[in-house]
Parts: C-alpha cells; sequence; structure tokens
C-alpha cells in the first residue's frame, strides 16, 4: 500500500492539485516550471541512484506528465499498469505544464511563449521537461486492469489499448479476516471516497426507503475525505432522520479488511463505472456477500444472483430492493459469497497475479 512511513517507500514528487489550491500552476510560468524542475529532479536522483530496469507507471493524476516523456527520451523502459482512465487527454491534459504550453491563451503568456521562442530557450526547456499529447507516448510495455478499460480507451481516442493485455488486479489473501458466520445481523456496510461519485448518498437514501418500508436495518459508512465532506455527509443523515440507523465512521487506506466479517454484505453504490474495484475485490475475498451497481470492470467477475447482487446504477429503489431481497435469503447470502470465492482464491492473489506479471516483465526486457 507503501502507506507513509512503510520501510522503502519514498514519497517525495510533489502533486498538483485542483487549480483553485494553486492558481499559479498553468498560469505563471515560474511557478509552473519550478513545480516541474524539482520533480525532474527527483527523478533523476532515483533513476541515478536505482538504475531500474524498468520503471513502473501506476497513477499520474496529480503528477507531472513531463517525467514520463523525459524518462522515454532516456530510453528506459516504461511499465504502465492501467487501472483508471487518466490517460484520457481530458484528464492527461490537466497538467499544468501541458496547459501552460499549449491551453493558456492569456496574452501575457502568448507573449512568454514568444519570448522564451525568440532566444533559443524553448528548446532548451523542452529537452529538460519535455511535454506532449497522449498519443506521443510509448505504451507498448503497458496493461489493462480490466476488459471494460480497455474498451473505455479505445473509445475515447487512444486506439493502442486494443492490444494491451489484460491482468486482473489481486490481494494478499494473509492480510484478510474472511467472514465465517452468517447470521443475519441486519448489518451492511459501505467504504470508499466521500464524494459523489462513489455514491455514499444512495446508500443512505436506500436505508431511508426501507425504513419506509419497515425493514429495520442499519448502514455503517466507512468514509475517506476532508473534514467539510464528512461533516456535510452527517447533516445529511441527520436531515434525513437516519441518525439511529446510519453511522459515520473513520478509516484509512488498508485498514478495511479486519471489519468486513462483522456485516451481512457490503454495498457498493458508485454512480459511474470504475475500471475495477479493489473494494468489491477485497469484500469477495473476505467471503462477504456483496451488493453492486451494475457498471464498470467489476461486472466482468459479477454474476447476478449467482455471486452477487446487482443493482441499477445511481438507484437508491433499486439498492433498496436489493437489500430488501438479499434479507430474504435463507443462508444468510453464504451462497452468494462461496459461490465463486475458490476460483477467486485461485486467480486474483498475489501469487497468481506475479505469475502473470513476471513473464509480461520479462518480455519487456
Amino acid at each position: 500500500m507503501g502507506l507513509p512511513g512503510s520501510k522503502g517507500v519514498f514519497r517525495e514528487l510533489r502533486l498538483f492539485t485542483e487549480p483553485t489550491a494553486n492558481p499559479l500552476l498553468g498560469h505563471s510560468y515560474g511557478a509552473t516550471l519550478a513545480h516541474e524542475r524539482y520533480n525532474a529532479e527527483i527523478l533523476e536522483s532515483r533513476v541515478r541512484r536505482f538504475k531500474p530496469d524498468a520503471v513502473y507507471v501506476w497513477n499520474m493524476e496529480g503528477l507531472s506528465k513531463s517525467l514520463l516523456f523525459r524518462l522515454q527520451d532516456k530510453g528506459l523502459r516504461v511499465v504502465y499498469d492501467l487501472h483508471s482512465d487518466w490517460l484520457l487527454p481530458a484528464n492527461f491534459n490537466r497538467d499544468p505544464w501541458y496547459r501552460w504550453w499549449f491551453a493558456n491563451s492569456s496574452q501575457r503568456s502568448e507573449i512568454y511563449r514568444t519570448l522564451l521562442s525568440s532566444v533559443g530557450r524553448v528548446r532548451r526547456v523542452m529537452e529538460m521537461l519535455p511535454i506532449g499529447a497522449v498519443n506521443s507516448l510509448d505504451l507498448s510495455a503497458s496493461y489493462v486492469v480490466s476488459d471494460w478499460l480497455r474498451g473505455h480507451l479505445s473509445k475515447n481516442g487512444l486506439s493502442v489499448a486494443k492490444s494491451l493485455p489484460r491482468i486482473y488486479p489481486a490481494l494478499d489473501l494473509k492480510k484478510l479476516s474472511p467472514k465465517k458466520s452468517f447470521r443475519r445481523r441486519r448489518r451492511f456496510v459501505w467504504a470508499g471516497r466521500l464524494n459523489a461519485f462513489k455514491g455514499a448518498d444512495i446508500a443512505v437514501d436506500a436505508i431511508g426507503i426501507l425504513k419506509e418500508r419497515g425493514i429495520d436495518v442499519s448502514l455503517d459508512l466507512f468514509g475517506m475525505g476532508k473534514p467539510s465532506e464528512r461533516k456535510a455527509k452527517r447533516q445529511r443523515i441527520e436531515a434525513v432522520g437516519l441518525m439511529d440507523r446510519v453511522t459515520m465512521r473513520g478509516i484509512r487506506s488498508g485498514e478495511m479488511a479486519e471489519h468486513y466479517a462483522h456485516y451481512d454484505a457490503l454495498l457498493y453504490t458508485s454512480r459511474c463505472a470504475e475500471p475495477f474495484s479493489m473494494t468489491v475485490l477485497e469484500a469477495m475475498l473476505s467471503n462477504v456477500p456483496c451488493i453492486v451497481a451494475n457498471i464498470g470492470g467489476n461486472q466482468e467477475l459479477l454474476e447476478h444472483a449467482k455471486n452477487a447482487l446487482l443493482f441499477e446504477a445511481g438507484d437508491a429503489r433499486s439498492l433498496a430492493d436489493a437489500v430488501a431481497g438479499f434479507m430474504q435469503l435463507e443462508d444468510g447470502g453464504r451462497n452468494l459469497a462461496e459461490c465463486s470465492i475458490q476460483r477467486l482464491q485461485a486467480e486474483q492473489t498475489v501469487d497468481a497475479f506475479c505469475r502473470h506479471i513476471e513473464p509480461f516483465l520479462a518480455a519487456q526486457s
């Protein structure tokens, strides 16, 4: 997981955040150059000291894309683990360095770009901090996390994605706490970031609908987010009269696995398709029944009423119906949880992942 303080994990690169958090990045040449140069020097130092056979790129959202072109220009092998859509132009081009050169139409910036060109500085700067369009990257040593993501990238202009192999993600079973008792507790769990995309409000609304129907269940929300997001969520729960049924709980990355077994089922409510949800995989490998929105890469492992219950994404009533249906299962969801557990334990573990990734990486050398 690489949590802060983890031995051998160095978190030295500076992220860029939303434009409102640092309005200078992407608008001020000096501020943007300083940000890019700092990250370039960190990367250069690590490459020089470590001398890697390959550089593994997991997610560049919020990181300087010039780092990728710099590695590519150096002739280093770059392996991309594509598990999100940060390569789509709309996301890729949010990079401040890209925006300053190609999407900053302010008169002051245009004059400064002309000045840099007239004194021959552009070539020197671009050699140090190269930048370009996403289709200029060499993505031949890449793989995708799901067939859904491969299709999504292809449909949105990244044609190279069509030929990329798919390697599903995996988890370390030794870090999980499997559910053993399926005695109905009428308790459900939701886990994720407290933003609109993840749809915690859908889970809350579904509990309210069930309350109106006279179905007594409770929900624990393990939410990660800003204090303002947590406060807003608590206020929403109070406003709809569900303080007795919905409890907000804090959680840090990597700590959720020990909690799943205490609940009847996981509610997974993302409004929009995700390439692959590790939360769903973690719950399934913990032998916990899952009630899942019917979109995204997870559908490749799920079959409604066989190893999960699916509901219409974004629809609280559909989720409420699914929870009500789950409550009618005489076995407490045991069959859902155990239907594909052996296959998951054989295919979605770290050992299985290594059997796929090692020959892939060896082929890139």
